[in-house]
């Protein structure tokens, strides 16, 4: 298997899950997906992952903080196309 270096690095949570998590506001009528745990270059993953999930997804990149947010419950599709990467 060869080996593929990514501008980013999602590290897995103690209990060696992934930390992608499902977030409903406004009373359960919105709801995102939540990725944290992202290290290194967080706009090189929105890319990635924007062409992963399709170009209309709206994802929003929290510097501060270290975490993609998405617009929409994709939780399942993420930790999916995380694993594949082989995060």
């Amino acid at each position: 298997p060869k080996l593929v270096k990514y501008p980013y690095f999602v590290r897995r949570t103690r209990f060696q899950s992934l930390p992608v998590y499902r977030d409903t506001k406004n009373g359960g009528t919105r709801k995102l997906t939540i990725v944290r745990r992202v290290e290194g270059d967080l706009e090189a993953l929105r890319s990635d992952l924007a062409q992963a999930l399709g170009e209309n997804s709206h994802i929003v990149v929290r510097k501060i903080s270290q975490q993609l947010v998405i617009k929409g419950d994709c939780t399942r599709g993420v930790r999916e196309w995380l694993t594949k990467k082989g995060f």
